[in-house]
């Protein structure tokens, strides 16, 4: 399989994802009941859930984007070698005539 590397690096960082998502949660809850006033109880709450999806969606989407880029390149690959055999086909027929 070409590029492993990086299939396991897109994997890594999307488990990554999942596992700081998880964690920005339950610290963000723990903080917020922590805090000494309803206010910043809310506020610490809705901004440790903010900042955790951003920070989520950022690992997710460096993950999407390097199996795109992989994608990219496989289908490149694919299109490259059947233009190659259509004009190997092309100059067989040609030859023959």
């Amino acid at each position: 399989m070409k590029h492993r590397t990086l299939r396991i690096v897109a994997y890594t960082l999307s488990v990554l994802a999942i596992i700081f998502l998880i964690c920005g949660i339950v610290a963000s809850i723990i903080i917020a009941v922590k805090a000494a006033t309803p206010t910043a109880q809310v506020t610490f709450l809705l901004v440790g859930f903010i900042v955790t999806a951003i920070n989520a969606m950022l690992l997710l989407g460096a993950s999407k984007l390097i199996y795109l880029f992989l994608s990219f390149e496989e289908h490149l690959g694919q299109i490259n070698r059947a233009l190659k055999q259509a004009e190997y086909t092309n100059i067989d027929s040609r030859a023959g005539h």
